[in-house]
């Protein structure tokens, strides 16, 4: 259980009435024992004194043996209340005169008297010792006397003491104790309400109040600095929010990059498959015309002219017919031929130029595709450090444990800018590091090495390097490497790479490689346009 706290005028007053006490009890202690001392050696030398007046009024008494007289004088020692006893010895050291009750034995005349209650002297009567007056006195009343004559002055002195201390600490109490006190209920206010626009009365020695006037000071610092805590907390929540909100959009423009890429890519290869096609429908065309022209012009007329030539046989050839006896079977057999040659022709032809309709056709459709797909793109001027690191969040080999730590280098001043197609050149460099690492894993070099250099950039174009120490290629596959269906995987497609270099030439730039040889890695260099392409005139 905690006990209640003193108060400062009660802790004061303590203090005060303490350090009081203990000084008046030392200096007491010290004169009570000075006078103490003092009493007792005056009434030693007074009973000495006494001793000496009454050895020489005994003297002649001792000398010619008249105890009366000797003891006429002893009985006068009774008006002297201190004296309790008086001894008057002889010659031979023989109690002579005994007055009162002595305290100790005094059959024999002791040597010397240790005490200040009792003296012995010599009793001389004309020069010759004749005895010794022994005075035995009782102190005990006369040093009581004292000791409560010092105790009353100790107490008034203790009392007036205590009165000044009262009044001394109601003198603290109102000068220094009050505007403390003012001071600690303003400070438990403060702390208890959160109210920093308190203060505290100034009030009190300098000392005080100039505690006072810091208290208040840091009062209104603290008030300051909560309010201006309280603004950077409002000022860091907002931020918190934005922060919040911009990294949900950044998840959001990351999901629709992804989409996008996904969807770029899925065009890219929709667009070299079209182109491919496209050029299958050109070579079936182009064959289709000259089929067409071949019977049109060649194989019609021969069979026509063989047609006619059976139907109506010159003269010569008819009197062969006629004279011959198989003659009519065999005109009539190659008559029926050629008709049906005729006609199987026709067929053909009618065939073929529906078949180069049907491939016009197919054409304008693929055309059509081709002109759609070029027109999303959209050019725009973006950093090509930044598209870096989108195909990095996009390429999900990058977060593989065997995949090879990337550094990438810029060469050149100021900011890598490129005018582009941004999803573009995202799916062109997500292909080119997934074959880089591709290529990597499948040579394992003891240290991997991936590198992107970005720049230095030409007045026109600004180069973007994609450097592996992989398997390397061949010599005779660089011609080829970018051609459609060419691969150098087990199970790669061959349109990577192809479709790769198609986008680049159609964003104005180029795709390029450099490799010496197996096992010596590849360089894979994509150029960009810095700027939008001048418009024609």
């Amino acid at each position: 259980m905690n006990r209640p706290r003193p108060t400062l005028r009660r802790q004061v007053l303590g203090f005060a009435i303490g350090v009081c006490g203990l000084v008046l009890f030392f200096v007491g202690a010290a004169l009570f024992t000075q006078n103490y001392r003092q009493t007792r050696a005056r009434l030693s030398d007074s009973l000495r004194t006494t001793a000496n007046i009454g050895a020489s009024q005994i003297s002649a008494a001792v000398a010619f043996g008249d105890a009366a007289a000797a003891n006429d004088y002893l009985g006068a020692l009774r008006f002297n209340d201190q004296i309790v006893a008086a001894v008057v010895y002889d010659r031979r050291r023989q109690p002579f005169v005994v007055y009162g009750r002595p305290p100790f034995p005094i059959d024999r005349m002791p040597d010397t008297v240790e005490s200040d209650s009792a003296v012995l002297v010599d009793v001389v009567y004309q020069r010759e010792t004749y005895g010794r007056l022994l005075l035995i006195s009782d102190n005990t009343a006369e040093l009581r006397r004292t000791a409560y004559a010092w105790i009353t002055v100790y107490g008034l002195a203790l009392g007036l003491a205590s009165a000044v201390s009262w009044l001394l600490a109601a003198r603290f109490q109102r000068a220094v104790a009050d505007p403390i006190v003012a001071l600690a209920r303003t400070a438990a206010d403060v702390t208890t309400r959160r109210d920093y626009a308190a203060r505290t009365v100034v009030r009190g020695p300098a000392e005080v109040a100039a505690l006072a006037e810091a208290f208040n000071t840091m009062l209104a610092e603290v008030g300051r600095r909560d309010e201006e805590l309280a603004r950077q907390l409002l000022a860091l929540d907002k931020e918190v929010r934005e922060r919040e909100a911009a990294e949900a959009t950044l998840r959001q423009n990351t999901r629709d990059l992804l989409r996008l890429s996904r969807e770029a890519g899925m065009a890219e290869v929709a667009t070299g498959v079209l182109h491919n096609i496209g050029n299958a429908l050109n070579s079936i065309n182009v064959s289709a015309e000259l089929l067409g022209d071949r019977l049109q012009s060649q194989t019609h007329r021969t069979v026509t002219i063989l047609h006619k030539l059976f139907r109506d046989p010159p003269p010569r050839a008819a009197s062969v017919f006629d004279r011959d006896t198989d003659g009519a079977d065999l005109r009539s057999f190659g008559l029926s031929v050629s008709a049906h040659a005729v006609e199987r022709v026709e067929e053909s032809a009618t065939e073929l130029v529906a078949l180069r309709t049907a491939v016009g056709h197919l054409k304008d459709i693929v055309a059509r595709q081709q002109d759609l797909a070029k027109s999303r793109r959209h050019a725009e001027r973006f950093d090509l450090a930044e598209a870096v690191q989108e195909a990095f969040v996009i390429d999900k080999t990058a977060g593989r444990a065997d995949s090879p730590a990337i550094a990438i280098e810029r060469r050149g001043d100021g900011p890598p800018l490129v005018h582009a197609d941004r999803g573009a050149v995202v799916q062109i460099l997500i292909n080119l590091l997934a074959n880089a690492r591709s290529a990597i894993l499948a040579a394992a070099p003891a240290t991997p090495s991936l590198r992107i250099v970005i720049g230095p950039a030409t007045p026109t174009h600004l180069p973007l390097a994609v450097i592996d120490n992989g398997v390397g290629i061949p010599a005779d596959q660089l011609v080829s490497i970018f051609a459609y269906g060419f691969t150098t995987k087990s199970a790669g497609h061959g349109f990577g790479l192809h479709n790769a270099a198609n986008t680049a030439r159609l964003l104005g730039g180029k795709l390029t490689v450099h490799s010496a040889g197996p096992g010596a890695g590849a360089t894979f260099t994509l150029e960009l346009p810095r700027h939008p392409p001048a418009p024609s005139p």
